[in-house]
């Protein structure tokens, strides 16, 4: 056990390293590209970039995948036979990423550009759950993945609205909107294109799991899986290159010996081959997809490097830096779809969407029909103050009526699982009839659990059709009334009553703090805009936690322990709760302390 923890404990590290190795030189990208003159030269650069791609790929493959290369023609008979398929075709596209990149850098400021062609990550996520949709780490679920993409397109509202005054973007003339209009759509296009790895990946997985089927088990699938990426790349640049250069001379480009040199040697080659084999590789080497919550640091350190080495010139840098928070939470959440609760979630969301009201209602309350909304002093805590302690009060006693019954469903299952595991042992009643009271545990809805309570009921009518003593009789009774009681507390879903009188409450706390406050200058008005930030965000959080405190739980109870077939109480890996739950903490500070700095600057700077 103690050895089996160690090597997870290894693996995790070399993960970790890979995909700080892909993060660097993934934040390097938008520099190297201005120093090379990409603005002037893009597809003449982009030529060069995959050139350099292509033969640091092939030398990568020839230093470590020496063997398979050379030695074992049946791998490359197999590789060569799939070589012509669309996804590779998909990856030939995507490698003009970098050219719309540096085409956008003409009409809008290098560091919006570079926010918006990353905000890739979640388009490959996105892509990702379609093309591994029957692999469990790749299911989202869609209500929220769509509250979280309306949080990235807003970011993005920002980011393009940083370059602009205001949120206008019109000049006199009309040209500031069409400048905006093609470096925007030329960036996103970009981030469109990078969005293609997604198809290779999954050609690479696919012809791996057939080569290692086929021909030996010898051979490590994810091994292979790395090898056939690095092939598919050495060949998509290589093939990407001639077709850019015919692009950019056709274009009448012309580009300098200096930024060849860049192109093939510190871009093809430091900062994109190595590293997006690394990107690769580290996902291969772990199975939680967490990890690439590293990659939302890329366009921070991007901005931060061409802050410290190039010129950045942003007409509104407060819009650049809401829509920035916005785009990198709205990543790393959906990233995190599967590890991150609800409740969470909501509070991000909330502390975004807060902020960014609060911080730009002086602005824009004009726009409302009220106008006179700050109120006087001795007013305005007492009609918050009262609203939010009659919301407490509600909010107390559903905590305090649903918290013990879902403490007494996880018993109750607890208690059938392990009974109808010692009937089964004693034939008493089918084996199967563990798999419907698991299906009853995992149930989120109605349908899915009437169909396992009656697949159960079942079973258990089977068993008592056969003749049994009366103690076993009594055993199978017993069982089969904890079984009743279960789903009949299962069955009591929200109360919609309850709920209501929340939302109520709730939603007139959380409209008096954001769109009003007193009239206050100074320090005050600082401390008011914090509270008017967080208050309502932490009153979004509670009611979205306590919308279903059942259904928010973290975990199954039942899971199939590791080694063998049985089941039993889950034991998470603390290391990977610790890192979830810093990760959340550090989001949550982080989106507080940008608005904090953002308010300061706004009152007291």
């Amino acid at each position: 056990m103690l050895k089996g923890t160690a090597a997870s404990n290894e693996t995790r590290r070399l993960a970790t390293a890979m995909m700080g190795m892909a993060v660097l030189g993934a934040s390097l990208i938008p520099l190297v590209i201005v120093n090379a003159a990409g603005s002037t030269s893009p597809f003449l650069l982009n030529a060069t970039w995959r050139l350099g791609v292509g033969l640091g790929c092939l030398g990568i493959a020839w230093l470590f995948f020496g063997k398979l290369l050379t030695r074992d023609s049946a791998v490359l008979w197999r590789y060569r036979r799939r070589l012509f398929a669309w996804a590779l075709l998909g990856t030939v596209v995507g490698t003009f990423d970098y050219a719309l990149f540096a085409m956008s850098i003409r009409f809008i400021d290098i560091a919006v550009a570079t926010m918006l062609i990353e905000t890739y990550p979640v388009m490959v996520i996105l892509l990702s759950s379609w093309l591994y949709r029957r692999e469990r780490r790749y299911r989202h679920n869609i209500p929220s993945l769509a509250i979280l993409l309306v949080v990235c397109f807003l970011g993005f509202v920002f980011l393009v609205s940083s370059q602009s005054e205001g949120f206008t973007g019109v000049g006199s003339d009309g040209y500031l909107t069409g400048q905006l209009i093609w470096g925007a759509g030329l960036a996103f296009g970009g981030a469109l294109a990078v969005t293609c790895a997604a198809f290779t990946f999954r050609w690479c997985d696919t012809t791996s799991q057939e080569v290692h089927g086929d021909l030996s088990t010898r051979l490590d699938s994810r091994r292979l899986s790395l090898f056939f990426m690095v092939l598919a790349l050495a060949v998509c640049n290589l093939v990407s290159a001639p077709a850019n250069a015919l692009i950019g001379v056709v274009s009448g480009e012309g580009i300098s010996l200096r930024s060849v040199f860049i192109g093939i040697f510190v871009g093809g080659i430091l900062v994109q081959a190595v590293p997006s084999l690394a990107w690769r590789a580290a996902n291969l080497v772990t199975e939680n997809l967490g990890i690439n919550a590293l990659l939302y640091g890329v366009p921070i350190l991007s901005v931060f490097w061409l802050w410290l080495f190039s010129d950045i010139n942003l007409i509104r840098a407060d819009y650049f830096i809401i829509g920035a928070v916005g785009i990198v939470c709205g990543n790393l959440l959906i990233n995190f779809e599967a590890e991150i609760r609800r409740g969470f979630k909501a509070l991000v969301i909330a502390l975004w969407a807060c902020g960014a009201f609060v911080y730009l209602r002086d602005d824009f309350m004009h726009l409302l029909p009220f106008h006179d909304w700050l109120w006087p002093r001795e007013t305005y805590l007492g009609s918050v103050g009262l609203s939010a302690t009659v919301f407490i009060l509600l909010l107390t006693f559903r905590v305090a009526r649903l918290a013990p019954r879902t403490q007494d469903e996880d018993n109750r299952i607890f208690a059938l699982h392990q009974a109808v595991e010692l009937l089964a042992s004693r034939n008493l009643i089918s084996p199967e009839t563990s798999e419907h009271i698991r299906s009853v545990d995992s149930a989120r809805n109605p349908e899915k659990l009437r169909i396992a309570y009656i697949q159960a009921r079942l079973c258990f009518a089977r068993a008592a059709a056969v003749y049994h003593p009366d103690a076993d009789r009594k055993l199978l009774a017993d069982a089969e009334t904890q079984l009743n009681m279960v789903v009949h507390s299962r069955q009591q879903g929200v109360d919609f009553g309850e709920l209501f009188s929340l939302i109520i409450f709730g939603g007139a706390t959380v409209l008096l703090s954001l769109v009003s406050r007193p009239e206050v200058s100074g320090w005050t008005v600082f401390i008011y805009e914090i509270f008017s930030v967080l208050f309502p965000a932490v009153i979004v959080f509670l009611i979205v936690n306590v919308w279903d405190l059942h259904r928010d739980r973290a975990d199954l109870v039942l899971a199939a322990q590791s080694g063998d077939e049985s089941y039993g109480v889950i034991f998470r890996d603390p290391r990977s709760r610790r890192f979830e739950r810093t990760v959340s903490t550090v989001i949550g500070l982080g989106i507080a302390a940008t608005y904090a700095g953002l308010l300061w600057y706004k009152w007291l700077d």
